[in-house]
């Protein structure tokens, strides 16, 4: 790990249940001057390296499937011994499509690895390669998925997994799985699924108070004893946390005031607030993990970039920028409800200040939006890739041990 200078971000590939089965894999060499591959070849040579080799992939990936891109040409080299359990073989577009190619799939697909074919576009000269396909991925936003209504009946006779891309909208998503696509790839598991004239529920409400409680310029721990309380799944969860190895307790905890007084009110907020989130009904994984994801990385960049505020604040933020989706409740109004500092606030609404600097930095991460990583760290902030780099797998590490 120490010798890597690479950044590795992952794109989670959910199924219909919104369970991830997957984490495409995207790279960047980490230089601060140019954030263009234009190499494809070495770029996934690299990631392969980085990923499989450099550093543990259930490091990356937990116990998922990493997709990865390949170019013809690497695939009539020979594959490094990864385990088709571990990788999926992802063809980019625009590739040439010859015998030899083709003969390759088909000996991957008989070693057991699964081919997936990238940005699929239906042409005299691709259809080729749907026979030697086992996962076909189309761009929702370059093609609408309906376009591919008549196809699918038949793919699905090859035994083809359809997996739409970039799906940005509740919307979309309702779409391609009434179509019959099996998987999706885009963040609008972190959207809000907005509801015109939906109440809000019970449940919601009292994550609502929780949450205020806890910022509350003066806690009433009381108040905050009582709300949890009254909350069986995070009363339950709250103690399994404390008595699990992250405090090393020497006895156990069996109470939820004596719960909130060994915690601490900095730690108390964080875990209290992840806590009442995903006890909400009817929210995936993945939307767990991308909140405590950013949050984790919001806390670093606030120690290593900002002196005056408490890394404890950026957790916050990190982890209540999705707390729309959690909801489905439009952001501003939300914000309007909770008693957080104006400093946090502005940085989820409008990524304002070095709070709202990090917080975007972590989402243009997210998106593999190198660009705009680049600058940050170098231009702005000027932190190390390899520091970077060490702490998104920490917080990789992190959330796969306490998400679940």
């Amino acid at each position: 790990m120490e010798s890597t200078n690479s950044l590795i971000a992952r794109q989670p590939i959910c199924d219909k249940d919104l369970k991830v089965i997957g984490y495409e894999l995207l790279y960047r060499m980490g230089n601060n001057t140019e954030a263009v591959i234009s190499n494809p070849d070495g770029a996934t040579t690299d990631v392969l390296l980085t990923a499989f080799a450099d550093m543990s992939i259930t490091d990356i990936v937990g116990r998922h499937v990493a997709f990865v891109n390949f170019t013809s040409n690497l695939l009539l080299g020979e594959l490094p011994p990864i385990s088709p359990k571990q990788l999926v073989i992802e063809l980019l577009e625009d590739q040439d499509i010859t015998d030899a190619l083709l003969k390759r799939l088909k000996r991957y697909r008989k070693q057991g690895y699964r081919i997936a074919l990238d940005d699929f576009c239906l042409t005299k000269d691709t259809i080729s390669l749907i026979d030697y396909a086992d996962i076909i991925k189309l761009d929702v936003l370059a093609e609408s998925p309906e376009a591919w209504k008549s196809y699918i009946p038949l793919l699905k006779n090859k035994g083809i997994s359809l997996l739409a891309e970039k799906v940005e909208s509740h919307e979309v998503f309702e779409r391609c799985k009434q179509l019959g696509f099996d998987y999706f790839q885009g963040y609008f598991f972190a959207k809000p699924n907005i509801v015109s004239g939906k109440k809000v529920s019970r449940n919601q409400i009292t994550v609502i108070n929780l949450i205020n409680a806890l910022n509350a310029r003066d806690v009433n721990l009381n108040e905050v004893n009582e709300l949890i309380a009254h909350d069986a799944g995070i009363s339950y969860s709250l103690l399994r946390i404390i008595n699990s190895g992250l405090y090393n307790l020497p006895t156990q905890v069996d109470s939820i005031r004596q719960a909130i007084t060994l915690l601490g009110i900095n730690h108390l907020r964080q875990w209290v607030s992840f806590l009442a989130l995903s006890n909400l009904d009817n929210k995936p994984q993945s939307l767990c993990d991308t909140a405590l994801l950013r949050a984790r990385m919001c806390e670093w960049l606030g120690e290593n970039i900002d002196s005056t505020t408490a890394s404890q604040e950026y957790f916050t933020a990190g982890l209540l920028s999705v707390i729309d989706a959690f909801l489905d409740l439009p952001m501003k109004g939300l914000l309007q409800k909770l008693s957080l500092n104006s400093t946090i606030k502005k940085a989820i609404l409008t990524h304002e200040g070095a709070m709202g600097a990090a917080l975007k930095c972590v989402i243009e991460y997210e998106q593999g939006n190198w660009d705009y990583l680049m600058g940050f760290m170098a231009n702005q902030y000027n932190i190390d890739t390899k520091a970077f780099m060490n702490a998104y797998i920490d917080a990789l590490n992190w959330v796969e041990e306490n998400a679940r």
